[in-house]
C-alpha cells in the first residue's frame, strides 16, 4: 500500500482536522491570543497529525507484509484464515467474518469434489480389474486358435485398459509405487517381450546394449508403463522398410541413462516443444487413434518418480527418448 493511497483513505480525517484547526486558530484570535502563538500551535498539531498518520501506516504495513509472507508461504492458500490473529476492530471483524465463511464453504466444496473422485476412481479401478478377466481370456482362445491378428487387438486393449489404469492413478503415484534396486535390463525385456509378435511380423531389428550391468532405483511396475509408451511410438510411426529400434544404457559419472532410439518418421522441430503437452498429437503424426495421452502421461510420471526425460528427433530421420535416473538410493532414504 503507498503512502498517498492511505492518505486518501483518511482523506476525511486529514479535511476534519484542518477544519478543526482553521476553527481553533480563529477561535484563539477572537480572544486576543498572539499570532505566533496561534502559528506555532497550527504547526505542533499538523505536525502531530502528520506523525500520527506515519506511524500509523507504518504499522498497517507491518501488518500488510506480513499477510502476504503467510499467503506465500502457504501451499493450500484457502488455509490463511487459520494463520491470521483475529483483529480487533470493527472494520476488519466484518473481512474476518467474510474470510471464514468463504474459507469454510471453499474446505466444504474440496471434501465434496475429494470425495466425489474418490469413489469414481475406486469404480474406475474396479471396473479395469474386472475387465482384464474376459480380456485375458479372449488372449488365451487366440493362442488356442493361434489367430495373430486378433491376438494384436486384444493386446492393444489390454495396453489401452493398463493407460486408463496408470492415467487414473498419475496423481497419487506416491501411494502406489515401490522403489526398489532393479537392472535397466528388467526394466527393458517384458517391453520387448509384449511386443515381440509386432517387432517380429514387421521386421524390425532391435539392437540391445550395456543393461545388464546397468542398475537404477525405480519402480518396475511404472517404469514398464514408462518404456511400453515409448517403445509403442518407436513401433507405430515408422516409414523405411529397414526398421531399427536401439535400446542402451550408459553410465554416466551422476546418473544412469536409459536411450531408446528408433529410425522412423521423426518429429518436426517445431513440434519438439510440444511432444509433452496433453492431448497434443503432432502435425507429421495424423494417425486416426492417436490421443495425445501417452508421453503427456509418461512425462507426469517421470516427473513424479523423480526421473528426467527429454527427446531428441530429426524429422524423416530420427527419433531418440533419453531417461535419466539419478545415482543412488535417494527414494530409499527419505
Amino acid at each position: 500500500m503507498m503512502f498517498l493511497e492511505y492518505l486518501e483513505e483518511k482523506i476525511f480525517f486529514i479535511i476534519t482536522s484542518i477544519i478543526f484547526t482553521l476553527l481553533l486558530n480563529i477561535y484563539l484570535l477572537l480572544i486576543g491570543i498572539k499570532g505566533e502563538l496561534i502559528i506555532l500551535l497550527a504547526l505542533f498539531i499538523i505536525a502531530f497529525i502528520f506523525i500520527s498518520l506515519l506511524l500509523n501506516y507504518l504499522l498497517i504495513m507491518k501488518k500488510h507484509k506480513k499477510i502476504v509472507r503467510l499467503v506465500d508461504s502457504l501451499d493450500e492458500k484457502y488455509l490463511i484464515k487459520e494463520m491470521l490473529d483475529k483483529p480487533k476492530n470493527l472494520e476488519n471483524k466484518g473481512y474476518y467474518y467474510a474470510l471464514d465463511k468463504a474459507c469454510k464453504a471453499l474446505n466444504d466444496k474440496l471434501s465434496e469434489v475429494e470425495n466425489s473422485k474418490n469413489e469414481y476412481l475406486d469404480f474406475l479401478d474396479s471396473f479395469i480389474h474386472e475387465i482384464k478377466t474376459p480380456i485375458s481370456a479372449l488372449s488365451l482362445y487366440t493362442d488356442n486358435n493361434n489367430d495373430k491378428k486378433i491376438k494384436e487387438e486384444v493386446l492393444k486393449i489390454g495396453r489401452l485398459v493398463d493407460k486408463m489404469l496408470f492415467y487414473a492413478r498419475s496423481d497419487v503415484v506416491e501411494k502406489d509405487y515401490f522403489i526398489k534396486e532393479v537392472p535397466l535390463i528388467d526394466l527393458v525385456h517384458p517391453v520387448l517381450l509384449e511386443y515381440k509378435n509386432y517387432i517380429l511380423n514387421y521386421a524390425f531389428k532391435v539392437e540391445v546394449s550395456n543393461l545388464d550391468d546397468l542398475v537404477v532405483y525405480t519402480d518396475v511396475k511404472w517404469l514398464n508403463f514408462i518404456i511400453e509408451q515409448i517403445l509403442s511410438n518407436s513401433l507405430k510411426y515408422q516409414n523405411k522398410k529397414n526398421r531399427l529400434i536401439r535400446i542402451k544404457g550408459i553410465n554416466g559419472n551422476n546418473n544412469i541413462k536409459l536411450e531408446i532410439y528408433d529410425n522412423g518418421v521423426g518429429i518436426k522441430e517445431v513440434d519438439l516443444g510440444k511432444v509433452f503437452n496433453k492431448g497434443f498429437t503432432g502435425s507429421n503424426r495424423r494417425k486416426k487413434n492417436a490421443s495425445g495421452i501417452g508421453l503427456y502421461l509418461t512425462k507426469k510420471l517421470c516427473d513424479k518418480l523423480g526421473i528426467d526425460i527429454k527427446i531428441e528427433s530429426v524429422y524423416l530421420k530420427y527419433t531418440k527418448v533419453i531417461i535419466t535416473f539419478p545415482k543412488g538410493n535417494y527414494f530409499l532414504t527419505k
